[in-house]
């Protein structure tokens, strides 16, 4: 029950980066989780959590192993937001990787979690296109992985919340890889006969320009499935959408 949405090679990292945000954008994960559990700032706590993220939802194949890796990110999160507790990008990122250890748990304490840092960031920021894309996550997973009824009655999750969330998103930030992919992943989730708009989100994210590493990842997978749809198999393109979706990869 999380949003699917983790969010983020630069061709130069943004301006007074540390070296483990350089390492995150070049899609070197180990190093930049080592680097940032050394470093001394939020930045450092964030580009910890962010690649042992990357590692535990798209290369650990075991599940002991990966809730290992994302308890270490969220305590990484942790710290960030004590260091810098109206850090937006910390809470969000709190929320992504509790969201994530939710799923694998199958928590529901974890799932209101994740969600009560990202109403937090809203309650702040209204236009935070990030925050509304992992809410977005949040309700349609949630939606898809319990059903309508039980997502409603538990945790509040409601599919046409996941949709609003979404095409706010979408309509703040139009040059994102991220959120047309994670949409149209989630759009499958929901319903294979969601295809329509999913290739069309799919076929978006692929005009659009990748920031670093984590979105070239993300935009190649949203790739296969969207020629899963082109191909006019749906069944396909939801079953390779699940596989492709972070902790899809791990049975």
């Amino acid at each position: 029950m999380i949003p699917m949405l983790v969010l983020a090679v630069l061709l130069a990292a943004p301006a007074g980066a540390t070296p483990a945000v350089e390492a995150f954008a070049a899609g070197r994960w180990n190093e930049a989780a080592a680097l940032g559990r050394k470093g001394t700032s939020a930045a450092d706590r964030i580009a910890e959590a962010r690649a042992l993220s990357v590692i535990a939802t798209y290369q650990v194949t075991d599940k002991a192993r990966a809730r290992v890796l994302l308890e270490e990110a969220v305590a990484a999160t942790d710290q960030a937001v004590a260091a810098e507790p109206r850090n937006m990008r910390a809470l969000l990122e709190r929320a992504i990787v509790t969201g994530y250890l939710g799923k694998l748990k199958g928590s529901a304490g974890n799932a209101k979690a994740s969600r009560r840092d990202v109403e937090t960031v809203l309650a702040r920021e209204p236009d935070n296109a990030l925050a509304h894309a992992i809410l977005g996550g949040w309700h349609g997973e949630t939606v898809a992985t319990v059903g309508p009824f039980l997502a409603r009655t538990t945790v509040g999750a409601r599919k046409e919340e996941s949709i609003r969330h979404f095409d706010r998103a979408i309509a703040l930030d139009g040059g994102s890889v991220l959120y047309p992919v994670f949409y149209a992943f989630t759009l499958l989730a929901l319903d294979p006969g969601n295809a329509p708009k999913a290739e069309t989100l799919l076929a978006r994210a692929e005009r659009n320009r990748p920031a670093d590493a984590y979105e070239r990842l993300v935009q190649a997978r949203g790739r296969q499935v969207l020629e899963a749809l082109r191909d006019r198999d749906p069944a396909r393109a939801a079953m390779l959408a699940r596989r492709l979706s972070p902790l899809g990869q791990i049975s």
